[in-house]
């Protein structure tokens, strides 16, 4: 093990607020732990995850060397008001005896013997009426009590900063102070260049320098630069001399012959496999600059620390999982040169990436608290991480940047529930309500991802699954192994219900089919859902085997209608009904997404209201659509 940003702390900076000043008071502040090799953070946009990569930047700099202004918008804005001051402070662990030896006088034990590194920056604001001014200091300690941190220790704990959208061929360009440069300057393999080993007499030369200055002399001989320097000095130049002052000019190479100006004149491009340059995408390009990026980390001698926000910009799904193959590739190996391994803290709104890592290396952040999904710290057991790391696919892995999380059973519940909550004015987009299926297995290993002991993650979980009890009336071929809710006593139902619902805690609800299934229970809901659902039903059978034209669709959904009015004028009970709505996809003959497709094609056209739908949708919505 090798030393590695361990801890981060935040006091009143943007989202983050106070440490509670009395008892009961909440605590607003920021408190995160990070993980030695990958930690990855996601959540919705504004929670947080910015302000912690910027926290980190501010008090440790970047090798970039780009100034990180303090304003006044970066002091957190609270019930009380504008903060004057903040604070920051990064804990470095896990120091060897050589990098204490380092760091000797800047060092931090604690009571059971254990060394630290603490880097605190404290800001305050000088005039609120100008937001620039701010004074800050940058000294050791937990609290900032220790020495100052001189400018060779802040040299060595500078990070690697990629910002979102960032411009990577623009960074890779020659150029005074260029990107290139710098990470060039860092590979060990060119420090010898510096060396000027031009041999004029010969003209030989190998290193950087020695080729430039041998470059410079060759352009100096050339015969146009002769011939134009010539007729400068002759024509013009001495015509301006006044007694015996002489005035000569020379053509010559811009700058120094120093290593840092050979290496200005570089830049990296991307050429095609035939060796001739052509330009390429964004997405190629942050590839590059990434893998520029991580040759500098590769060298660095102590902590290596880089920091990426949304890594998938530009990139397309594929690529996004290489990229994370990489950065998880180069965090939990060393090299060969026995370098410590580099630490990656990055940032992403990317089901592909979030889904790419394994979740115990995820950091959900939510309306700036930060909640690690780390072993010990969620309800997840190690049979739940390895299930996870196998099935949370793309389409699930949405659930962490979600405000709110339905989490269904199978394909027909995530295509009509969604159609279900708009029609009655819920709309799940506008509610930020992802849907989750989960085909059926592992219902409650998603939704414990959720649960943890102490603050709950401000995340509304929906479990939504079948009752699995047939009504009175349903025929031996229908019921199959099921009981009968009309054989079980009120206990006996209420007991089976409380089996269902036995995992819920926290913000992680259980809400059970008031009958039997989805498509039962909204058939028996009320005739409205029983027509629509007939329809749907109807639809799905005949779409089995070939897709129906829309004029075979009107006629379907005309005749399943007739159908349900003549049962309604003939007094025929909701539930036998709903039973025989039922009974096509019960026993096969229609595919219940295909049913699902169809109702949700006719929730486009059906006035719906929560007084049609059953209990359980209802109070599943409400509690999806409200804020936690």
């Amino acid at each position: 093990m090798s030393v590695y940003l361990a801890c981060l702390y935040a006091e009143n900076f943007r989202i983050f607020g106070a440490v509670p000043q009395k008892e009961g008071d909440k605590d607003a502040s920021l408190s995160l732990d990070f993980g030695p090799a990958t930690n990855v953070l996601v959540g919705e946009n504004d929670s947080g995850k910015t302000a912690i990569i910027d926290a980190i930047r501010l008090c440790l700099l970047t090798t970039a060397a780009d100034f990180y202004r303090i304003t006044r918008d970066d002091f957190h804005v609270g019930p009380d008001g504008r903060a004057g001051t903040f604070k920051i402070t990064c804990g470095f662990k896990d120091l060897t005896t050589a990098e204490q030896a380092v760091f000797l006088e800047l060092l931090t034990t604690d009571d059971e013997g254990n060394v630290a590194l603490y880097v605190t920056v404290k800001a305050e604001l000088m005039d609120p009426l100008r937001p620039h001014r701010v004074a800050v200091t940058t000294r050791t300690g937990r609290d900032g009590q220790g020495p100052a941190l001189d400018g060779a220790a802040r040299e060595l704990l500078k990070a690697t900063y990629l910002r979102p959208l960032r411009d990577a061929e623009a960074e890779l360009r020659s150029g005074r102070g260029s990107r290139l440069s710098q990470i060039l300057a860092g590979y060990p393999a060119m420090r010898e260049q510096g060396e000027d080993d031009f041999d004029e007499e010969s003209g030989s030369a190998s290193t950087l320098v020695g080729i430039l200055r041998r470059a410079e002399r060759h352009i100096s001989d050339n015969k146009a630069v002769k011939t134009a320097r010539d007729d400068i000095n002759t024509g013009y130049l001495q015509k301006f001399s006044i007694g015996s002052d002489i005035l000569r000019g020379e053509i010559g190479v811009a700058g120094d012959a120093t290593l840092a100006r050979a290496l200005e004149r570089l830049e990296l491009t991307l050429f095609a496999g035939t060796g001739e340059w052509t330009r390429h995408g964004l997405g190629y390009n942050n590839a590059l600059f990434m893998a520029a990026e991580l040759l500098l980390l590769g060298n660095s001698a102590f902590a290596p620390l880089l920091l990426i926000e949304e890594p998938e910009a530009h990139l397309h799904p594929q690529l996004q999982t290489r990229i994370m193959d990489l950065l998880r590739d180069r965090a939990e190996t060393a090299n060969t040169a026995e370098t410590p391994p580099v630490q990656v803290i990055l940032t992403t709104h990317s089901p592909n990436l979030a889904s790419a890592i394994p979740v115990e290396h995820l950091t959900l952040v939510a309306r700036g608290s930060t909640f690690r999904l780390a072993p010990g710290l969620t309800q997840l057991d190690e049979g739940d991480y390895a299930f996870l790391t196998r099935f949370l696919d793309v389409t699930k892995a949405n659930l962490f940047f979600a405000r709110s999380v339905a989490i269904v059973e199978g394909d027909a519940e995530a295509i009509v529930l969604p159609a279900l909550a708009q029609a009655v004015g819920r709309s799940f987009s506008e509610c930020g309500v992802s849907v989750v299926n989960v085909g059926g297995v592992g219902l409650f290993r998603y939704s414990r991802i959720f649960q943890r002991d102490g603050e709950q993650i401000p995340v509304a979980v929906a479990c939504i699954r079948d009752r699995d009890l047939v009504p009175a009336g349903t025929s031996a071929e229908m019921r199959k192994k099921l009981k009968c809710s009309a054989e079980m006593t009120k206990q006996q139902i209420d007991e089976h219900v409380a089996a269902l619902t036995a995992e819920d805690s926290g913000h992680v609800r259980t809400f059970v089919s008031d009958h039997w299934t989805l498509e039962y229970d909204l058939a028996a809901a009320s005739w409205t859902m029983a027509t629509l659902m007939h329809q749907a039903v109807r639809a799905a059978v005949v779409s089995k085997t070939t897709w129906p034209t829309a004029d075979r669709l009107a006629d379907l959904d005309r005749l399943a209608q007739e159908e349900v009015k003549k049962w309604r004028e003939g007094n025929v009970p909701l539930e036998k009904a709903a039973l025989d709505i039922y009974e096509p996809l019960r026993m096969g003959r229609g595919s219940k997404p295909i049913a699902a497709h169809h109702a949700a094609r006719l929730l486009q056209t059906t006035s719906v209201t929560e007084d049609d739908l059953p209990p359980y949708l209802v109070a599943a919505f409400t509690y999806l659509c409200s804020e936690v």
